[in-house]
């Protein structure tokens, strides 16, 4: 008698499979029926829960985000706004399965493929979460920002100067010196007293 397991067990075991197989044979190498083999379901099965190969690593890159997200909730309830974004920036920064992903996907020349995945993460998961510490952190004087989701938008623009920095290796000396850099145009677009903002990345 075949076992019929609950949709989202199923689904969690898929994203397990394709992540795995993006990560040991590449995301242009793994085929859909790699995935179903690894998983131990149907093709059909596949196509139930992800239209496309595409779609399945969109759901490995929200799952992602969304724990993140969950997790930097979870422990920073109670921190300051300065705290909290100090906090959301190194678990952000924090090497895992997912970055490795987007290391082989860049090497592989998907660059299309990780800007849209990572926008659509960004609007859906992360900028709410950034308005919000935004919002108290006007409420407590720290920051002062009058056009916040404009304003978010310089906020990653900066750190994907830094992400540059570290993807491509840079030398210490000068990322440490790009790290100033961003801390001083975040204090600047957050309205962040001068010198009371350290940013915080886990590579350094």
């Amino acid at each position: 008698m075949r076992i019929r397991k609950d949709p989202e067990v199923r689904q969690t075991e898929l994203i397990d499979a394709a992540l795995e197989l993006f990560g040991s044979a590449g995301y242009e190498k793994t085929m859909i029926i790699d995935i179903v083999k690894k998983a131990g379901v149907a093709k059909g099965t596949f196509f139930y829960y992800f239209p496309t190969k595409e779609a399945i690593l969109e759901a490995i890159c929200t799952r992602w985000a969304t724990e993140l997200a969950a997790s930097f909730q979870l422990k920073s309830g109670q921190l300051t706004a300065l705290n909290k974004l100090q906090s959301f920036l190194l678990q952000l920064s924090v090497s895992g399965q997912v970055d490795d992903l987007f290391d082989r996907l860049w090497n592989e020349k998907q660059f299309n493929l990780v800007y849209q995945i990572w926008q659509r993460q960004v609007e859906t998961v992360f900028n709410p979460l950034l308005s919000g510490i935004i919002q108290q952190g006007n409420q407590e004087g720290t920051m002062h920002v009058a056009c916040i989701n404009e304003t978010i938008a310089f906020f990653w623009s900066t750190l994907d100067c830094l992400w540059e920095a570290i993807y491509l290796k840079e030398p210490s000396e000068v990322l440490l010196k790009k790290v100033k850099i961003a801390e001083a145009v975040l204090e600047r677009i957050l309205g962040i007293k001068e010198g009371a903002f350290e940013l915080s990345i886990a590579q350094l």
